[in-house]
């Protein structure tokens, strides 16, 4: 009888232990994109890339012993429906968001997040105004649109040192922080700015030929572009031409035609280039595992698990501060830095070609 209750005294006191111990809770990771609409598969793609990232930290022990779990918003790359989405990620008490996959979602719902003392890391948004925003709190794995300017200069000026550069531009918000880059890049240039849609070229053209470049860079949409490189060949100047990359669309070719010919253009170096293939295949099996927004996502959630690890879990601004302070974190994409504003250090852009109406990637890099 006494053994029995020794037995029921010890089985009490095991089950008030339990109830006094603080339980592990979960983490939550918000994911944020377009999960439905025309932009839905980068949205699946973000969701695969953050939930093998979490499977991989949760084995190994989560961050300081709690889990990671995800939570995701449709924002359908949609301003009113992402802050909507920022507003109940906020209210689950998420540490991290990874997302918004656009540039105009992502500065919609910063402000939401930067309230709550949430850190957000877009795997994709490039427009230059997502990290110049007031805050602290957003970084990203994308690199920026205007950091074309530095890969153009670089190459122009490695093509012919003395080249003499017209920059055409549309003086619209676009291109204007990637024409600024540019100019600062090369002091041998004229900027000369068409309204987006002109038809008459002939006073654009007739001031490019007074310049007598030997470069045109042109920050322009694929159509307008088109249009002045065909207007710049029927007058005989014969300039090479170089652009960003929204010259990689058929339209451009459609009305450059053959004034299009050797066109150079650059655009982000595909990550799969950067993965470690080896992890890609451990970590996401299958044809399609490292497509698109996959691997930046799976990289964010990597650079979120250091940084919890590193400066505490529940403090977004002490983590934001990290990482921005010259922090190197090993991803799947390789080893990352972020500068003071949240930007990638390193900016990687790779070179097209433009040849007989196709492009490719462009075998002198």
């Amino acid at each position: 009888m006494a053994e029995s209750r020794t037995l029921r005294f010890s089985l009490s006191m095991l089950v008030l232990a339990a109830l006094g111990s603080p339980a592990l809770a979960d983490i939550l990771v918000g994911v944020a994109g377009p999960m439905s609409g025309p932009n839905g598969v980068f949205g699946k793609q973000m969701q695969a890339g953050v939930e093998a990232a979490i499977t991989a930290v949760n084995a190994g022990g989560g961050i300081n012993g709690e889990p990671l779990r995800s939570v995701t918003a449709d924002d359908a790359c949609d301003t009113r429906r992402a802050f909507d989405a920022a507003q109940d990620l906020a209210r689950q008490d998420v540490r991290v968001v990874v997302g918004h996959f656009c540039s105009g979602a992502m500065i919609a719902a910063g402000k939401v997040y930067l309230d709550a003392g949430i850190v957000a890391i877009t795997p994709a948004a490039t427009l230059p105004a997502v990290t110049e925003q007031p805050g602290w709190n957003i970084l990203r794995l994308a690199s920026r649109d205007d950091a074309q300017a530095d890969a153009a200069a670089t190459r122009i000026l490695a093509d012919d040192a003395n080249a003499k550069v017209a920059i055409i531009s549309d003086g619209q918000p676009v291109m204007r922080s990637l024409v600024e880059r540019l100019k600062g890049k090369i002091s041998n240039g004229t900027e000369h700015v068409v309204k987006p849609g002109t038809s008459n070229l002939t006073e654009l053209v007739t001031a490019v030929q007074a310049a007598t470049p030997t470069v045109v860079y042109l920050a322009l949409s694929a159509s307008d572009a088109g249009n002045v490189a065909k207007a710049l060949k029927e007058a005989n100047i014969a300039a090479r031409l170089y652009g960003p990359d929204l010259l990689l669309n058929e339209v451009y070719w459609e009305r450059a035609g053959d004034a299009g010919e050797g066109t150079r253009v650059t655009f982000a170096v595909d990550p799969l280039t950067l993965a470690n293939r080896f992890r890609v295949e451990q970590a996401l099996p299958g044809e399609s595992g490292g497509e698109g927004a996959t691997l930046p996502a799976y990289a964010a959630v990597e650079v979120f698990a250091a940084a919890a690890k590193a400066a505490g879990v529940n403090n977004g601004r002490a983590m934001a501060d990290w990482l921005k302070g010259g922090s190197t974190v090993s991803t799947i994409l390789g080893n990352v830095q972020f500068d003071a504003r949240g930007d990638l250090v390193t900016q990687r852009f790779t070179w097209y070609r433009w040849s007989g109406g196709q492009f490719a990637e462009d075998q002198q890099q």
